[in-house]
C-alpha cells in the first residue's frame, strides 16, 4: 500500500471523530462568544489545564519508543525517539502565557487570578480523559498508536490555530500576542511535526496493516478527549467570568483612512470629520502646553493644518468613540508636495538623500505625524502601547502600498523628533539614521529631528514585525480586496474605512 492510499484509509476512518471535533460546543462557543471576558479567561484555563498535558508529552512518546521497539517495530521506535525530543519543555511556555495572561486579567478584572492556585489544582475531566488515553496505549498492547494521537493532535494548531489567534487579535489587539506564546509557536512547530507524522504512520500501516484499527481507535479518543478539555475551560470560564466583575475597560478601535486627493482640499466643509479629529489631536500634542504655540489658534482651538494630509493614508486609533492616537503614511510619488523632511533638508538635499539610500520619490514614503494622547498614561498607560502598534500599522500600510505598486525596494523614511524620545524609539525598533545627515534644528517644532529609515523589513527587530503583521490583520489589509480578484491583494482603491476591536495595547517591547 502506498503512503497516500495507507494515510487515505487511515482519514477515511477518522472524518468522522474530526467531524465531532468540529461541532463540538467547546470549540462552538469560542467561535460564537463575543465578550472579552469570556475569551481572556478561557485562554488562562486553557493555559492552566493545558500545562499539565502537554507537561508528560515528552515521557509519554519515550515511553510509547522504548514498548514499540520491544514489538519489533525498529524504526518507528527510534522515530518517536528524535521527536520526543522535539516535545522537552513546551509545558513552560503554557505556564509562562498563564502568568502573563493572569497579570493582564488582574489589571482590570475581577476575581482575581492566581496563576499558581490554577497550576496546583487536579486536572479537570477532560485532561483526565486525555491523559488516560495515553496510559492506555502506551501500557497495552498498541503503544505503536503513539504516532496516531501525536497526529491529530498536532494537526489541531494546523487547522484552528491562525483561526484562534486571529480571533484574540480582533478581541484584544497585538497586546495579546505575547501571551500566545505556545499556539503561535505550535502554529509553526507542528507544519514540521505533522509531515513527520504522516510519513511514519503511513509506513507503520504499509508495514503492519492491521494496525489501522488501533490507530483509528486512539487518534479518535484523543480527538474526543481533547474537545472535552476544550468544553471545560469553557464552563470555567463561564463561572469565573459570571463571579466578578469588569472594573475597566480599554479597548481600542482602528481605522484605516484612504486619501481623498486634490478634489477636496480647498473645499473645507467638504473634508471628512476624522480628518478634523486627526488635526485637532495633532495640534493638541504638538503645543505640549504652549512649548509650540503657533498649533493653537486664535480661537483657543488646536489644530495642525497640512496639505499633505489629503494624499496620506491615516491610520486612527480611538478609546470609548475619542481620538486617541494616529499616524500617516505619505507616498511621495502621490503628489508633488514636499514632505516634513524634504522641508527641513532643502529639496536638493532631499534628492541627494534618498540617492544615498538608493530610492527616489517613486519609492519612497514618510511616515508622520505620529502622535498619541497624552492623557491616555493617567487613565491607564495606553499611550505606549498604541503607539507602537500605530507605528507598526504604518509599517505594514507601507509594505502593501510598494507591493500594490511593485516595488520591491521601497523606502520608509521618518523625521523623528528627539525631545519626545521618538528617534529613540525607532532606533530600537530597527530603523537607522541616514547617513551624512546629523541632527536637524527645527525652531517651527522646537525640536531637534533626526532623519530615520528603512528599506527593508528584515532589519526591524523580529517582534516588531510580528507586530506588523498583526495589525495588518486589526486595521484590516489582509481583507480589504478579499473580493475582488482584479485587486492586489492588501489596500483597497478607493477610500474605505476598516474598523476593528483591539485591547489593551502592548507595554513594553521586547528583544
Amino acid at each position: 500500500m502506498s503512503e497516500t492510499s495507507s494515510l487515505e484509509s487511515y482519514n477515511r476512518l477518522l472524518a468522522r471523530a474530526r467531524e465531532r471535533f468540529e461541532q463540538s460546543p467547546g470549540l462552538n462557543a469560542i467561535r460564537a462568544n463575543t465578550d472579552p471576558r469570556f475569551l481572556e479567561s478561557f485562554l488562562v484555563y486553557f493555559c492552566a489545564i493545558g500545562a499539565k498535558m502537554t507537561e508528560p508529552v515528552e515521557d509519554w512518546i519515550r515511553r510509547a519508543a522504548s514498548r514499540t521497539a520491544d514489538m519489533g517495530h525498529s524504526e518507528l521506535a527510534a522515530a518517536l525517539t528524535r521527536h520526543a525530543q522535539a516535545e522537552s519543555g513546551h509545558h513552560l511556555m503554557m505556564i509562562a502565557d498563564l502568568r502573563s495572561l493572569a497579570n493582564h486579567w488582574n489589571a482590570r478584572h475581577t476575581p482575581v487570578i492566581d496563576a499558581d492556585d490554577l497550576l496546583d489544582r487536579a486536572p479537570g475531566p477532560g485532561a483526565i480523559r486525555y491523559c488516560e488515553v495515553h496510559e492506555r496505549n502506551i501500557t497495552g498492547n498498541t503503544p505503536f498508536a503513539q504516532i496516531a494521537i501525536e497526529y491529530e493532535i498536532e494537526q489541531l494548531p494546523l487547522r484552528y490555530g491562525s483561526f484562534f489567534v486571529a480571533r484574540c487579535l480582533e478581541v484584544f489587539g497585538p497586546s495579546i500576542l505575547p501571551s500566545l506564546s505556545f499556539v503561535t509557536s505550535h502554529i509553526e512547530l507542528d507544519v514540521g511535526h505533522t509531515r513527520f507524522n504522516e510519513r511514519e504512520l503511513a509506513r507503520l500501516i504499509d508495514e503492519f496493516p492491521e494496525s489501522l484499527a488501533a490507530l483509528v481507535s486512539a487518534g479518535s479518543a484523543a480527538l474526543d478527549a481533547y474537545a472535552q478539555f476544550l468544553s471545560d475551560c469553557v464552563n470555567l470560564a463561564q463561572q469565573h467570568c459570571a463571579s466578578g466583575e469588569d472594573t475597566t475597560s480599554h479597548f481600542v478601535t482602528w481605522q484605516l483612512q484612504a486619501p481623498h486627493g486634490l478634489a477636496n482640499v480647498d473645499n473645507e466643509a467638504a473634508w471628512p470629520g476624522w480628518l478634523q479629529e486627526v488635526r485637532r489631536l495633532r495640534g493638541a500634542v504638538f503645543f505640549d502646553e504652549g512649548r509650540r504655540p503657533q498649533f493653537k489658534t486664535g480661537e483657543n482651538e488646536y489644530d495642525d493644518p497640512d496639505p499633505a494630509d489629503h494624499f496620506s493614508w491615516h491610520i486612527l486609533a480611538y478609546s470609548k468613540n475619542f481620538l486617541v492616537g494616529c499616524i500617516r503614511v505619505f507616498p511621495l510619488s502621490d503628489s508633488d508636495l514636499p514632505c516634513l523632511t524634504e522641508e527641513l533638508l532643502g529639496h536638493e538635499d532631499f534628492e541627494a538623500m534618498l540617492a544615498r539610500i538608493g530610492r527616489t520619490r517613486r519609492n519612497a514614503f514618510e511616515i508622520g505625524r505620529w502622535v498619541t494622547d497624552h492623557r491616555l498614561g493617567a487613565a491607564g498607560s495606553l499611550a505606549p502601547g498604541v503607539g507602537l502598534e500605530l507605528a507598526a500599522a504604518a509599517g505594514a500600510v507601507v509594505r502593501a502600498l510598494a507591493g500594490q505598486a511593485d516595488l520591491p525596494i521601497g523606502a520608509a523614511i521618518f523625521a523623528a523628533g528627539s525631545r519626545d524620545r521618538q528617534y529613540l524609539a525607532l532606533s530600537r525598533l530597527g530603523l537607522e539614521a541616514v547617513p551624512e545627515i546629523g541632527p536637524l534644528r527645527s525652531d517651527y517644532y522646537n525640536d531637534t529631528i533626526r532623519v530615520m529609515y528603512c528599506t527593508s523589513i528584515h532589519t526591524l527587530r523580529p517582534r516588531f514585525q510580528r507586530l506588523m503583521d498583526a495589525m495588518c490583520h486589526v486595521i484590516g489589509l489582509d481583507r480589504l480586496n478579499a473580493g475582488d480578484p482584479s485587486a492586489t491583494p492588501g489596500l483597497p482603491t478607493g477610500p474605505r474605512t476598516e474598523t476593528h476591536r483591539s485591547g489593551e495595547a502592548m507595554r513594553t517591547l521586547e528583544s
